[in-house]
């Protein structure tokens, strides 16, 4: 869980207090009246209600619900690494984790804790963090989803060999792509 909200409207970084505030920007003063119900929420409530209130993404409701989950998005994170279950996995990753997935912070304390077990997989940076293969591959889907470029320059840092893996596979597929084009072949590779 993070220690701190970001505001929907201004983006401003503003600790738990304002929990019941509203936003302090004179600029902005979105009114945080009531996400303490939301923050309480699991995470299958709040992907009911954020379906419901995808409709309207300038309404209230939808901002609040944006706002819980990306407060509780190193939960989020920290399960989709450990889940077993493809539903929940693919659930979470789809609908939170690629949509909302854009604090660096929250990222950076689940590579360094020890949701990622040690085994023959696992790799440590430089700076500690942990990462193995599979995961690099959905974390950079996902920074490409929400257009984060702090996330997708923090990857290929920390991680150099799996970035140059990565962007070898998406090359070999460009490729594949572009000659059964030219030969008349239906293209069958998908570039993501």
């Amino acid at each position: 869980m993070s220690n701190y909200i970001k505001c929907p409207d201004c983006k401003n970084i503003l600790d738990l207090s304002f929990i019941d505030k509203c936003c302090p920007n004179p600029l902005c003063g979105f009114n945080f009246v009531g996400l303490d119900v939301y923050l309480n929420k699991n995470d299958y409530e709040l992907n009911e209600l954020l379906i419901s209130s995808r409709k309207t993404p300038d309404s209230r409701e939808y901002k609040m619900v944006v706002t819980a989950i990306k407060y509780n998005m190193g939960e989020y994170l920290a399960h989709f690494i450990e889940c077993t279950w493809g539903a929940h996995y693919n659930t979470l990753f789809r609908n939170f984790i690629c949509t909302f997935l854009d604090d660096l912070n929250t990222l950076k304390t689940v590579l360094k804790s020890d949701v990622i077990k040690e085994n023959s997989n696992m790799v440590v940076s430089k700076n500690g963090y942990k990462m193995f293969w599979e995961l690099y591959c959905h974390l950079h889907q996902a920074a490409s989803s929400v257009n984060s470029s702090d996330i997708r320059n923090f990857l290929k840092s920390e991680f150099p060999d799996f970035h140059l893996r990565h962007y070898t596979k998406w090359f070999l597929k460009y490729e594949k792509f572009k000659k059964d084009k030219r030969s008349g072949l239906n293209p069958k590779a998908t570039l993501s």
